[in-house]
């Protein structure tokens, strides 16, 4: 084999992996448009949306020390229309705990933008048996702002 011609298949080899690579990035490209929630982890945090667009906050939670976490907000504008809806936190068992027991999972809240505006969302923590938010403790705010389209 020829120099010229090894130079020849080392290109066009080069070139079907970058198409194929190309393939691969298209079709993630495909599968992120069909979800574009935003995720938030961390808190504090701030987000823009338009209505329609959600966004989901996902915290490590324990559900095995008693205390119970709850996500709340998305309210008002001046006519008192809510600006973002709060789902229900799901709380999500870890997949593998390798046999220990006290593993934390995670909850999710799902924040759909509903109207143009500024609002909060504040995630709090519940001490066991506690009927009052006296003894909440504020795990983290995310600030949203929804702009129009």
């Amino acid at each position: 084999m020829t120099a010229h011609r090894a130079i020849r298949l080392l290109a066009a080899g080069s070139a079907l992996v970058l198409m194929s690579g190309a393939a691969v990035v298209t079709g993630s490209a495909a599968h992120a448009k069909t979800d574009d929630t935003l995720i938030v982890r961390d808190l504090p945090a701030s987000v823009r949306l338009v209505p329609g667009e959600k966004v989901k906050i996902i915290l490590s939670t324990n559900r095995t020390t008693g205390y119970s976490w709850s996500a709340n907000g998305g309210c008002c504008t001046a006519s008192g229309a809510a600006i973002a809806k709060v789902s229900k936190g799901v709380y999500a068992a870890p997949d593998n705990t390798n046999g220990m027991v006290g593993v934390p999972g995670q909850t999710t809240w799902t924040v759909t933008a509903l109207r143009t505006g500024k609002t909060t969302v504040t995630v709090v923590t519940s001490p066991p048996g506690a009927q009052n938010t006296m003894n909440d403790e504020t795990v983290g705010v995310l600030k949203i702002t929804v702009m129009a389209k």
